[in-house]
């Protein structure tokens, strides 16, 4: 089980990363309303936006967005040294981090624990629904 802290309790054969290669693709193949953008840049101390799903488990992804090539590759190789989850993408530099599950959308609901099988499956569709809507929601 993972939970909002990402203590990863995750199974060793659990895949850690995903990069996306949709540059080809015209159509979002996850439903619009399945997931959501939250923007905390607002927020006094919280520059960041989430991607959160609109369903249980309600997991959430900090959307990374870095200023260069370095930049990137830096939190890349902290979230691999570390054991975090993310997803990345062969056409654009935005990263996608794992930060937990909670009990309602909100992301200061409280945490609970989110089941690898559902983690390995939203975590793909998380990053085809950003590809697609995530800098279109503002």
């Amino acid at each position: 089980m993972t939970n909002m802290k990402q203590e990863n309790k995750t199974s060793y054969a659990f895949i850690r990363s995903l990069t996306i290669d949709v540059t080809e693709s015209n159509k979002c193949a996850v439903p619009k309303d399945e997931f959501r953008m939250i923007d905390f840049s607002n927020a006094v101390g919280a520059q960041f936006k989430d991607l959160v799903h609109n369903v249980k488990p309600f997991l959430h992804f900090q959307i990374l967005q870095p200023i260069n090539q370095n930049q990137r590759e830096k939190a890349i190789n902290y979230f691999n040294e570390n054991g975090k989850i993310y997803a990345t993408y062969t056409d654009m530099d935005d990263i996608l981090l794992y930060v937990g599950c909670t009990q309602n959308v909100y992301i200061k609901s409280g945490s609970m624990d989110v089941s690898d099988e559902d983690l390995k499956n939203l975590l793909p569709q998380a990053a085809h629904w950003y590809r697609f809507y995530g800098d279109k929601e503002y």
